[in-house]
C-alpha cells in the first residue's frame, strides 16, 4: 500500500519531542519497574522467522527485507504489572528500511510514575537467495537526564522454500543497560507454512543473558490461522524452561477492514492469571483479504506515456509505468470489490491495435462486473485512442479537443533510388515471394505479393476498428463507415455525431463523476495499485511471465542508447526460461511476445529453451502483443498454446539475408580497397565488393536451409502437414483474425487469457492460490523467484525498455529499419517481418 508522504515525518517529530521531554523530566526511572520488554513494545507477534509487517523492526530486523511494501502501524498495550504499564508505539517500514517511536509509562510499587521514550531505525539487505541480514538501532530516552543510552539489534533470516523459514537474532547487543532491565537476548527459531497464509506455526528458543545471573531460557510456540476471509487468529505460549509455572499465554483477534488491520490482544501468566495484559493495534494491510470494504472508490488511470514492457529508470528519472503493470492494475480494478468504477484520462495512446483490444477487454470486464467506465479525452484522439475510448459507458471530450477518426493508412519507403545515387547495391536472397523486407532496399515500389498482403492486413485492422466503435457506441456499421469518411471532427462535431457524450474541461470531470456514481462520498484513487501488496514469502505455486520485446538478437538484452533502439537478447530469454525450468514453484510460463523478429539463430535458441521447459512438463502459453511475426512467431511455434488479438500482426514465416555492396560508393569517394583471401569465399561478406554467382548460390542455399528448419518447426508445433505450412508461410504477414483461420494461433485473448490457460494446463485448481511472477531482463534480482504481481494471482510484472534512447520519436521511427540492421549486423540470416506498422 502506498505510504502517505507525510507519514515518515511523524515518527521523527515525535522522537524529537520525546528527546526534549526525556531530558527535561527530573524523575529517575527505578530499576524495579523494568521488565523483559522495557525498551521495546510487547507485541502478540511472536514468531522470529514467520512474521512480516511493520512490527519486525522490533522483533527481527532481517525480516524487513522480505516484505518490502511501504506500511505503517500503531500499537498500544497496558498491564497491571507492578502497579501498571502503558505503552504506545508508532512505526513505518518500506524497501527494507524502518523507523519507529515509542513511549512507555510505568507506575512503580511506590506509586511514582516514570516515562520512557524510544526512537528506532533499522535496515536490512539481501545476502543471497532467500538469506537476509538486518540491524536496528534504538535511541533509549528514559526519564531523567543522565541515563539515556543506545541499544542495537542484529537479525538473520533464511527462507529457502515457500513453506519453511529459519531465523536468529541478538537483541540489545552488549548488555547496554542491565540496571534498567535491558540485557542481551539471544533467539532462534523456525516457521512452517503448510497452506500458504492460511496457517503459520512457529517454534523459537530465546535466552536473556543478564550480567551476574543465570541465563534465562524460554521456549515460545506460536500459531496464526486465517479461518475466514479478513479474519486472523493468533495464539502463543512463552514457557520458561526453568520455571514452567511462569508460563505466559496470549491470543489476538485481527480483522482486516478497508486496507487496515485492527487487532485486539491479551495475555496472562498461568501462575498469576490476575495480572493480565491487554492491547490493541492497527496496521496497513492492503489487498483483497478484507472483511469490510468501504463505500465508493473510483480507480483513475492516466494514459500519457510510452508504457514499455520492461521499464528502466535512470539516475535523473524514475522508470515509467510498464505496460504489463498497467494491465495488472486494470485487471485488479475489475475484480476489486472496493472499486465502484474506473476513470481513464486519455492524452495519448502509444499502443498497437492489438494492445488497444487487450486494454478494451479489461475495461469490458469492469463493466461486466457492474463497474461504470468513464473515459475523458484530454486533447485530440487518434484512431487507436478513440477505439479504446469507445468501450466506455460515458465518453467526455475537452472542448478544445477533437476526434481524428479518419481510417487507416500505411506508407512504405523504398531506398533503392537513393542507394543507386550514392553507389550502394543491396544484394539479398529470400524465402519466399511474400518476404518483402529486402524490397525497401532492392525495389522502387512494392511487389504484387507485398501489395496483396498489405491490403489484406489493412482490411482486417480496419474491420476491427469499425467493429469496436459499432459495439461501443451502438451505431450501425454503415454509420461508422460514413463517420470515418467524414473525419476528423472538432469537439462540437464529435458531440453532434454521437461520438462523445459531453464536452467538459478537466476541472469539471470530478463533478460529473458524482452524477455518474451518485451523490454519496466518492474517493478518486489516482495511484490505484501502483504499489501492490507483496508477500514476504516465495510463492508455493507460480506462473512465470517472460517477455520477448523488440528485435531479437544474439547475446544479452539491451535497453538501447542515444542512437540505437532496445532489443531482446536470446541469452537473456534463454536464461529466464532455464530459471523457470529449475524453479520448482513455477508450474507454467506465459511467454509474452511483441516482436517483429530478428536473428534466425537467436530465435532458434529461444525456441529450443521453450522446448526444454516443456520437457519438464511445464506448459508454455504464448501471449502475442502487437507483433509476433517471423522470428517472433518462430519462438512461439512449439508452445502449448498461442493466444493473440484479432489485430495482432503475426506470421511472416520466412527468412532473408544478404549485404550492402558499397564498392560504387568507395569509387565515388576515391577509396581503394585491397583484399587478401585464404579460401574462395573468405571475403564473401565484405561490403567492399559484390557477391559473385557462386557466393550468391551459397547464400541462397543457407537461406533455403534456414527456411526449411523454420517451416518444419511450425509443422511440428502446430501439428500441420508440410503442404499446409507452405500455404500459410512463404513470408506472408497475417492479422490475428487470418492467423486463426489458418491454424497459426489457438484462440483470441490477451495476457490474462493466456495466464488462465497456463493455470489449466499446469493442473492448478481454479480456487487454488497462485502467484504470477515476472523475470527481470536486466538481471536486477538476486536469484530468487522474481517478485510477484497480483495477490491471489499476481505480484509485480516488470514492464519494457525505452525504444529510442535520445532521438525524437518521428526521426527514430524513420530510422528504425536501418538501426534494426545495425543492431543485427553480425546476423547472416534474418527472420524478420518486412515492416513495423504504427497506426494512430
Amino acid at each position: 500500500m502506498p505510504l502517505p508522504s507525510r507519514l515518515p515525518v511523524l515518527p521523527v517529530a515525535l522522537g524529537l519531542l520525546a528527546a526534549v521531554r526525556g531530558l527535561c523530566v527530573g524523575h529517575a526511572l527505578a530499576a524495579e519497574t523494568a521488565s523483559p520488554s522495557t525498551e521495546r513494545p510487547d507485541l502478540p507477534f511472536k514468531s522470529l522467522a514467520g512474521e512480516d509487517g511493520v512490527h519486525v523492526l522490533f522483533q527481527n530486523p532481517a525480516l524487513m527485507n522480505y516484505d518490502r511494501d511501504a506500511g505503517y502501524a500503531a500499537y498500544y498495550r497496558t498491564t497491571a504489572l507492578q502497579g501498571g504499564l502503558s505503552a504506545f508505539t508508532l512505526a513505518t517500514t518500506g524497501d527494507g528500511l524502518g523507523l519507529g517511536v515509542g513511549y512507555r509509562q510505568f507506575v512503580d510499587s511506590t506509586g511514582i510514575d516514570a516515562g520512557w521514550w524510544t526512537l528506532s531505525t533499522g535496515a536490512s539487505l539481501r545476502l543471497a537467495k532467500g538469506l537476509a541480514l538486518g540491524s536496528a538501532v534504538h535511541w533509549q530516552l528514559p526519564d531523567g537526564g543522565d541515563n539515556n543510552f543506545v541499544s542495537w539489534d542484529l537479525g538473520l533470516a533464511w527462507r529457502p522454500v515457500p513453506f519453511l523459514g529459519f531465523a536468529g537474532r541478538v537483541l540489545n547487543v552488549g548488555n547496554p543497560a542491565p540496571d534498567l532491565g535491558v540485557s542481551t537476548e539471544y533467539g532462534g527459531g523456525l516457521a512452517v507454512r503448510p497452506w500458504n497464509d492460511a496457517v503459520t506455526a512457529g517454534l523459537d528458543w530465546r535466552a536473556v543473558a543478564a550480567p551476574n545471573s543465570a541465563m534465562e531460557q524460554h521456549a515460545v510456540g506460536s500459531l496464526r490461522i486465517k479461518p475466514l476471509r479478513g479474519v486472523w487468529l493468533r495464539t502463543y505460549a512463552d514457557i520458561p524452561l526453568l520455571d514452567r509455572t511462569a508460563t505466559v499465554v496470549g491470543a489476538a483477534l485481527e480483522l482486516h477492514l478497508a486496507d487496515m488491520a485492527v487487532g485486539l490482544n491479551g495475555s496472562a501468566g498461568l501462575g498469576d492469571p490476575t495480572n493480565p495484559g491487554v492491547g490493541g493495534y492497527i496496521a496497513s494491510i492492503p489487498g483483497a483479504d478484507q472483511v469490510f470494504v468501504p463505500g465508493k472508490k473510483v480507480a483513475e488511470f492516466s494514459l500519457d506515456g510510452p508504457y514499455p514492457y520492461n521499464p528502466r529508470g535512470t539516475l535523473l528519472a524514475p522508470a515509467p509505468e510498464g505496460y504489463l503493470t498497467l494491465l495488472r492494475r486494470l485487471k485488479s480494478a475489475s475484480e476489486d470489490p472496493q472499486i465502484r468504477g474506473v476513470l481513464v484520462r486519455v492524452r495519448q495512446v502509444p499502443f498497437s491495435f492489438a494492445q488497444v483490444e487487450e486494454v478494451r477487454k479489461l475495461l469490458l470486464d469492469c463493466r461486466s462486473a457492474r463497474k461504470s467506465v468513464v473515459v475523458y479525452i484530454d486533447g485530440e484522439a487518434s484512431n487507436s485512442a478513440y477505439m479504446l475510448a469507445s468501450v466506455a459507458d460515458r465518453v467526455y471530450l475537452h472542448p478544445a479537443g477533437g476526434i481524428n477518426l479518419v481510417g487507416l493508412s500505411a506508407e512504405l519507403q523504398f531506398f533503392k533510388g537513393a542507394l543507386d545515387l550514392v553507389g550502394v547495391q543491396a544484394q539479398y536472397r529470400k524465402r519466399a515471394e511474400y518476404k518483402s523486407a529486402p524490397e525497401q532496399w532492392t525495389n522502387t515500389g512494392s511487389s504484387d505479393p507485398a501489395r496483396e498482403e498489405m491490403d489484406a492486413l489493412l482490411d482486417d485492422l480496419s474491420e476491427q476498428l469499425q467493429a469496436a466503435i459499432v459495439i461501443g457506441r451502438g451505431k450501425s456499421p454503415e454509420d461508422v463507415k460514413s463517420l470515418i469518411d467524414q473525419g476528423p471532427f472538432t469537439a462540437n462535431e464529435a458531440l453532434a455525431n454521437g461520438l462523445v457524450d459531453a464536452l467538459m474541461y478537466p476541472d469539471e470531470v470530478e463533478d460529473e463523476l458524482h452524477v455518474v456514481f451518485g451523490r454519496r462520498a466518492l474517493f478518486l484513487d489516482d495511484a490505484y495499485e501502483e504499489s501492490p501488496d507483496h508477500s514476504g514469502w516465495q510463492p508455493q505455486r507460480a506462473i512465470g511471465v517472460i517477455t520477448v520485446d523488440g528485435p531479437i538478437s544474439e547475446g544479452e538484452s539491451s535497453s538501447g542508447g542515444f542512437l540505437s533502439g532496445g532489443f531482446t537478447g536470446s541469452d537473456t530469454v534463454v536464461r529466464a526460461l532455464d530459471q523457470a525450468r529449475n524453479t520448482s514453484a513455477i508450474k507454467a510460463v506465459v511467454l509474452r511476445v511483441d516482436s517483429p523478429g530478428g536473428s534466425a539463430f537467436a530465435s532458434a535458441e529461444i525456441w529450443r529453451a521453450v522446448g526444454r521447459l516443456m520437457d519438464e512438463h511445464k506448459p508454455v502459453v504464448v501471449s502475442m502483443g502487437g507483433y509476433a511475426a517471423s522470428g517472433g512467431y518462430y519462438v512461439a511455434t512449439n508452445a502449448t498454446a498461442i493466444y493473440a488479438e484479432p489485430s495482432t500482426v503475426t506470421g511472416s514465416i520466412g527468412v532473408y539475408g544478404g549485404k550492402y555492396n558499397v564498392q560504387g560508393l568507395f569509387e565515388k569517394l576515391h577509396i581503394e580497397t585491397e583484399i587478401f583471401d585464404r579460401g574462395r569465399n573468405a571475403s564473401m561478406h565484405s561490403m567492399s565488393k559484390p557477391f559473385d554467382e557462386v557466393q550468391l548460390a551459397s547464400l541462397d542455399r543457407m537461406i533455403g536451409d534456414t527456411y526449411a528448419q523454420f517451416t518444419s518447426k511450425v509443422a511440428a508445433g502446430r501439428e500441420m502437414s508440410d503442404e499446409a505450412v507452405e500455404e500459410v508461410a512463404r513470408g506472408r504477414v497475417w492479422s490475428g483474425t487470418a492467423a486463426s483461420r489458418h491454424g497459426l494461433i489457438d484462440a483470441f485473448g490477451g495476457l490474462y487469457d493466456a495466464v488462465e490457460r497456463a493455470r489449466r494446463e499446469a493442473g492448478i485448481d481454479e480456487d487454488a492460490p497462485y502467484t504470477l511472477v515476472a523475470f527481470d531482463p536486466w538481471g536486477g534480482g538476486d536469484g530468487d523467484v522474481p517478485t510477484a504481481l497480483i495477490r491471489a494471482g499476481i505480484q509485480r510484472v516488470a514492464g519494457s525498455k525505452p525504444i529510442w534512447g535520445g532521438l525524437p520519436v518521428e526521426l527514430a521511427e524513420d530510422l528504425e529499419p536501418f538501426w534494426s540492421l545495425v543492431m543485427l549486423r553480425d546476423t547472416t540470416v534474418f527472420a524478420m517481418m518486412p515492416y513495423r506498422l504504427e497506426i494512430n
